[in-house]
């Protein structure tokens, strides 16, 4: 069986996380929308419609000091900040090379803590944010029209619905033959493993890690089966470091967390075992074993990436682990997907131009693309594995 590598982007969440301009806008509305909830409690009369905010530094002073305020009024400030300077990533490149250490330290906080809110709790109370009917004429802040979200991306479900096998210990593992490489900030890999083997209990990071592994660093220096370019979320508790407690709710959320916005800026915690930037990852252990999994990778199947150029050095450079005699096939599924950006990351192109295939018709993006190699029996017809709504409601979510 061929080994096959998953390259995701942003738009391979597409269908449950808000991307690029719309994380930012996002960001600015969760937080825009919890300190209305805070500022109501102190004061109802007065900021009965609301609370105009500006997410300036300016108007920074207008909040309270609490630590959850704090951390809301941040995520708006730094979803300001994504739509100035086109997305979150640049802005976190901005302040790398400015040696701007604390805010990026921040802004690391509020990536995951955002991510975090958003795929915790989304159901719950962002829902509503899907339709533009929902917000009130006198709001400046009116983003656009956001798709309706699902929890997780029924794409993932469908997908894993073939590659997660029993191993001979009886544990539900990934084929082996799969890699993903991901450069999104969501767990919804993760929480797609979840769905399959969730028997009703509460399962910390640290023992999913254990069957599907996505951490940066792993004991005994074993593969992992997700590598997040970026870092992911997580939930951080500052009390007991890197082991993470249970939270069933909101305010759960903010009860384990109710000193982390201190603790970061006082320097007793941070966010680099979870939010760690490509471009902080030097000929690592980490970016060492990406390569190794691309020079082995026979089929590589890129979703949803749009190959920014502020990325465009890692990508070059990743792409140049892919052998070209080992590499029988790259499918790049996305609506803008062409030929040419992935050919302008080779420095051969002509090596790899006939082995492309590039599938971005509204038809080709309903499911992820599976590679026929993965069905043994089935010699000559290429795959866009597709599970039944029916199917799709049996699994738990």
């Amino acid at each position: 069986m061929a080994k096959i590598t998953y390259l995701l982007g942003a738009g391979a969440s597409y269908n449950a996380c808000p991307i690029l301009d719309k994380q930012a806008e996002m960001m600015m509305k969760i937080a825009e929308f919890e300190l209305e909830k805070i500022f109501r409690e102190i004061d109802p009369v007065k900021y009965a419609y609301g609370v105009a905010l500006k997410f300036t530094n300016e108007d920074n002073s207008k909040i309270p000091t609490d630590n959850k305020s704090q951390i809301l009024w941040h995520i708006g400030y730094f979803g300001k900040k994504a739509l100035e300077y086109n997305t979150i990533d640049t802005y976190a490149k901005k302040l790398h090379l400015n040696g701007e250490t604390d805010e990026l330290k921040k802004l690391k906080m509020c990536v995951s803590v955002f991510f975090d809110l958003w795929e915790s709790f989304h159901e719950e109370r962002y829902y509503h944010f899907s339709n533009d009917k929902h917000f009130p004429l006198e709001k400046k802040f009116v983003p656009s029209i956001f798709p309706k979200y699902q929890r997780i991306d029924n794409r993932y479900k469908s997908l894993f619905s073939i590659l997660l096998d029993r191993n001979n210990n009886n544990e539900i593992k990934l084929n082996s033959d799969f890699k993903f490489i991901s450069w999104n900030y969501d767990l919804q890999l993760e929480e797609t493993f979840k769905l399959f083997i969730n028997n009703g209990k509460f399962i910390k990071n640290e023992e999913l890690n254990d069957l599907f592994k996505f951490k940066e660093i792993q004991k005994n220096k074993i593969d992992n089966d997700v590598f997040h370019l970026n870092g992911h979320r997580g939930f951080y508790n500052v009390k007991s470091g890197d082991t993470e407690n249970r939270f069933t709710s909101f305010e759960e959320y903010w009860e384990n967390n109710k000193i982390l916005y201190n603790a970061l800026t006082e320097g007793e915690t941070n966010f680099d075992n979870y939010i760690k930037y490509s471009w902080e990852h030097s000929n690592d252990d980490f970016s060492n074993k990406v390569h190794s999994v691309l020079s082995e990778t026979e089929i590589l199947v890129i979703i949803g990436y749009s190959f920014p150029a502020f990325n465009r050095r890692i990508d070059q450079n990743m792409f140049d682990s892919l052998v070209p005699d080992k590499v029988k096939k790259i499918v790049y599924q996305d609506p803008n997907a062409t030929k040419e950006l992935i050919l302008n990351l080779f420095k051969n192109p002509n090596l790899f131009k006939n082995k492309i295939e590039v599938l971005n018709n509204e038809k080709s993006l309903t499911q992820f693309y599976l590679p026929n190699d993965f069905f043994i029996t089935q010699e000559n017809k290429e795959t866009i594995f597709e599970t039944t709504e029916d199917e799709l409601k049996k699994i738990n979510y």
